[in-house]
């Protein structure tokens, strides 16, 4: 039998060749965030704000904020909706953290998703790797900043 309730934390740092400023931007202006990660986004960057990303022909991300400190930290809840009744990844099951760092003329950005379910983990682990390593850096490097 498969334990269901074990879970992991993932964590990942990439460095972005841009203000921390630039890099929140990114996380809390809707059409930026379409830039790198999704068609569509509806985002309240406030504590109890939604924050929802419709990634096209797949799923749809949606949580709240929890906290922001800009443009240093921000919190938010994160699941996917439409999963059948008591799926693991259900909206507000889990919880990310983005911390960004500046560096000289760019920013440490450390991503750390708590509570991930040890099924979802290496899914997880690998979407973050691709959209916060490798589209965001993309899409911040393709505006002016």
């Amino acid at each position: 039998m498969t334990d269901t309730t074990s879970t992991r934390v993932i964590e990942q740092s990439t460095r972005i060749a841009a203000s921390p400023s630039t890099v929140w931007s990114f996380w809390t202006d809707p059409k930026r965030l379409c830039e790198w990660w999704g068609v569509s986004a509806e985002v309240v960057a406030e504590p109890g704000g939604l924050f929802r990303v419709d990634m096209g022909d797949g799923p749809i991300m949606r949580g709240e904020f929890v906290e922001l400190d800009p443009p240093r930290r921000l919190v938010f809840t994160f699941g996917w909706e439409h999963n059948a009744p008591g799926e693991a990844l259900s909206p507000g099951s889990t919880q990310v953290e983005v911390r960004l760092v500046a560096d000289g003329d760019d920013t440490i950005v450390t991503l750390r998703h708590s509570s991930v379910p040890e099924i979802h983990a290496d899914d997880h682990t690998k979407g973050w790797a691709l959209f916060v390593g490798q589209r965001l850096p993309a899409a911040i490097s393709n505006t002016a900043h």
